[in-house]
């Protein structure tokens, strides 16, 4: 887990309390439906909320390959411009075996 950065300047937008369930509500505090959020804790029980997008593990290979993510941005470029070449219908395929 990352450690806790040194005290930066936070403002106090909003109380809360938590909940039955050990739920906390920050709708006051400004945090949108589906938001993702790292949550960081220190001994003093101070947390600490920093949003987050997470990337799901098939697709990292594209952030930890820059050529790859270059010929994907390459791919899209020439299909927005029209250039595309129609393979034809593949939907034959769908019986086959992934295995091989």
């Amino acid at each position: 887990m990352t450690a806790i950065r040194e005290r930066e300047e936070f403002e106090t937008v909003a109380e809360t309390e938590v909940d039955s369930r050990g739920r906390v509500s920050l709708g006051r505090a400004g945090a949108r439906a589906g938001r993702r959020y790292r949550v960081e804790s220190n001994s003093d029980g101070v947390l600490l909320l920093t949003p987050v997008v997470s990337i799901p593990e098939r697709e990292m290979q594209v952030w930890n390959d820059p050529h790859l993510a270059e010929r994907i941005r390459t791919g899209i470029d020439q299909a927005k411009a029209g250039k595309t070449i129609d393979r034809g219908d593949f939907s034959h395929y769908l019986d086959e075996d992934d295995e091989d």
